[in-house]
């Protein structure tokens, strides 16, 4: 009878759990019932592994930065006496990942919501200090003067980051397309992690 309950094993109690059939095909995702090519001479067979597209799934949730960036996710919301809040956290939000313990704090992971906020792309950003926002396109840092409503925010951040302190501020910064904005950046510096890697968790939202 379609829709039926399927009854399974609940392990060590031996008493049987009752699953509902979207529980069922949770189960097996990526492990369907039918069998594969024979495994071995003693023709027992094992299940197929099939690559499923999951809709629901937030696209970027998983890196392939090889970084756990949930894991940074799950580290900023269960901070110690946080400073400021960030509010709900999700994969939308426009974010970077600097490694203090590198020289010149290089970009290691920038989520989706950053690419689509700024323009640029991930070839352009991995690598490169935050500071890139501050100029137009094509203009080199020392070729521009900051003007001080520009100057102090940068300071602030600089002497956040150095004392590992979170700060807030609002800075004026550019897209690829030359379109400049204000940019509420918020950055939370992480005690280094157990491969001495020290992280600063930079949020970016354009007011």
């Amino acid at each position: 009878m379609q829709g039926a309950p399927i009854m399974v094993s609940s392990g060590s109690s031996g008493l049987p759990l009752q699953l509902n059939p979207w529980e069922d095909h949770a189960l097996n995702y990526e492990f369907p019932s039918q069998p594969a090519a024979q495994a071995g001479s003693d023709n027992a067979t094992v299940p197929a592994w099939i690559q499923l597209q999951d809709p629901i799934i937030y696209p970027g949730i998983y890196s392939a930065s090889g970084i756990d960036v949930m894991g940074i996710l799950l580290r900023v919301v269960s901070r110690p006496n946080p400073c400021i809040d960030v509010g709900p956290l999700d994969c939308s939000v426009s974010l970077t990942l600097c490694d203090l313990s590198l020289p010149n704090a290089p970009i290691v992971y920038a989520s989706p919501g950053f690419y689509e906020l700024t323009g640029y792309s991930p070839s352009e950003t991995m690598g490169r200090n935050c500071r890139f926002l501050q100029y137009p396109p094509h203009v080199q840092a020392p070729a521009r003067a900051l003007s001080s409503d520009v100057d102090e925010p940068i300071a602030m951040m600089r002497r956040a980051v150095n004392a590992n302190q979170e700060v807030r501020v609002q800075v004026t910064n550019y897209k690829k397309n030359g379109t400049r904005f204000t940019n509420v950046v918020t950055i939370l510096p992480l005690w280094a992690d157990s491969n001495g890697h020290h992280y600063a968790v930079g949020f970016q939202a354009e007011l």
